[in-house]
Order: structure tokens, then sequence, then C-alpha cells
């Protein structure tokens, strides 16, 4: 319990579920910008990529501003944080398939 935003265990427990969907999260977004970058992908198309990803990267800037300012997430927070996350995993499958 050494985040400093615990204030019992189950809160530490969901400030470690928020991380990792933060972290997957920014795994997402790094990959995503190094295979535009890497096959260098026309203007148009990366915007519309950009926009795909756009849940995921307001995920990230709501878990980095709650951290920034110490304020506990809560389930709501984890559950948009998540949300994220899975939205990334389903655009980077979607685009690899179609």
């Amino acid at each position: 319990m050494s985040a400093p935003a615990c204030e019992n265990k189950l809160q530490c427990q969901l400030n470690g579920l928020v991380g990792t969907a933060m972290f997957l999260s920014v795994m997402i977004l790094l990959w995503a910008g190094y295979d535009m970058l890497s096959t260098g992908m026309p203007l148009k198309e990366a915007v519309v990529a950009v926009l795909m990803l756009a849940p995921t990267l307001a995920s990230v800037a709501f878990a980095a501003l709650m951290k920034q300012t110490g304020r506990s997430m809560g389930w709501a927070g984890l559950a948009f944080t998540a949300g994220g996350a899975a939205w990334g995993v389903f655009v980077l499958n979607g685009v690899t398939h179609l």
C-alpha cells in the first residue's frame, strides 16, 4: 500500500488496476505511433487513426491528471481508464484485420 492516494487495501488495488490500464493504453498509443511513422502513412490516414484512438488518449490523459493531482480514482475512473485500454485493443485488432 505505497500509492499516495491509498485509503484502504481496496483503494490500493484499484490504483494498481488503473495503473495497469494506463500502462496498456500508453503502449497501444506508442505501438500505433510507431506503426504510423514506420510505414509512412499518409497524413489523412494518420488523422483517421488518431481519431479512432481518441478514447484511449483521453483515458491516458484522465488517469495522468488524476495521478498528478493526487486524487483517488474510484470505480468510474477505473471504468473510464480500462474502457480506453479496451478500445485501443479493439482498434488495433480491427485495423490489422481490415
